[in-house]
């Protein structure tokens, strides 16, 4: 059964088999991006950087005049009988303007005297929105992969295992207790997508789980700030979404009788998201 089939079943996932889609072939895609209403609390905090004019958006916009052109459009999680939104076409950056804007923000954390905490919070606002753009150009089967370790755990290994290992980058992040060491470990993650950009035939994501398993519910976005996510920020979100449901429970209640589709769209997405990051929780041995 998809998750998010029965709104009112307890938040829980069942692990199962899946079955994982064809690799895909080594090509380009095209598709078109969907953002969420406000009142989705599994929305990354960090999808409008902060204090980095040049820095493009998670739709595709930029905040500063100059900035290099658009390669084509962006893959999705395509519609589905559950996916409702619809968004204009988010961009494609190029690969120059990608590793340009991780050294900015780089170089912004370098000048930054804030203690590492700060720093560390402001580095991934600033690139997650690019670690998205490498992740839906080269990222082959391997969101298809994390979301078999949600759901059927301890799920498969990605054959293009970039995912993965940029998610081990931002747990090395996250260790880093002094500036240095936080740096040092950015440029690691920075070397690691610069190498990705360079392969002349990567492999185009695959977002076939993603629409089938989770209702086409949960973006690209969503799923990579919940598995880039501290355990501080994951227990914080998941905290905020329950906050979320009960609200929007409330609401459609106190409509009695009317058709509150808007909510009821709003409440699905957010409670699918909340059991993706209760899953999360318990892959890493947490509750």
């Amino acid at each position: 059964m998809p998750l998010g089939h029965d709104d009112d079943e307890p938040t829980k996932i069942e692990p199962r088999k899946l079955l994982m889609p064809r690799a895909p072939a080594r090509r380009g895609g095209d598709g078109f991006d969907t953002s969420d209403v406000p009142t989705n609390p599994g929305r990354p905090v960090f999808d409008k950087p902060r204090g980095n004019p040049g820095m493009p958006s998670l739709n595709g916009e930029t905040t500063s005049p100059g900035s290099p052109a658009f390669t084509g459009v962006a893959p999705e999680v395509r519609q589905s009988r559950w996916h409702d939104r619809s968004a204009a076409p988010r961009g494609v950056l190029p690969a120059e303007a990608v590793l340009k804007g991780l050294d900015e923000a780089l170089q912004k954390a370098g000048r930054d005297k804030a203690p590492v905490g700060p720093v560390r919070e402001q580095l991934k606002a600033d690139w997650l929105p690019l670690l998205r753009q490498v992740v839906e150009q080269a990222g082959g089967d391997g969101m298809d992969a994390y979301v078999t370790q949600l759901l059927s755990p301890p799920g498969r290994q990605a054959v293009t295992p970039l995912v993965e290992a940029l998610a081990a980058g931002m747990e090395r992040l996250e260790a880093a207790t002094d500036a240095d060491t936080l740096r040092a470990g950015a440029q690691e993650l920075r070397a690691l997508v610069a190498r990705t950009l360079e392969d002349p035939a990567p492999r185009p994501i695959s977002l076939e789980l993603q629409e089938r398993e989770l209702d086409g519910r949960v973006d690209v976005d969503t799923l990579l700030s919940i598995r880039f996510a501290s355990s501080a920020e994951l227990a914080t979100r998941r905290a905020r979404a329950e906050k979320t449901l009960e609200d929007l429970r409330q609401q459609m209640r106190a409509l009695q009788g009317m058709q509150p589709d808007g909510l009821f769209s709003n409440f699905a997405r957010v409670k699918v998201e909340k059991r993706v990051m209760d899953a999360e929780a318990r892959r890493r041995g947490g509750r």
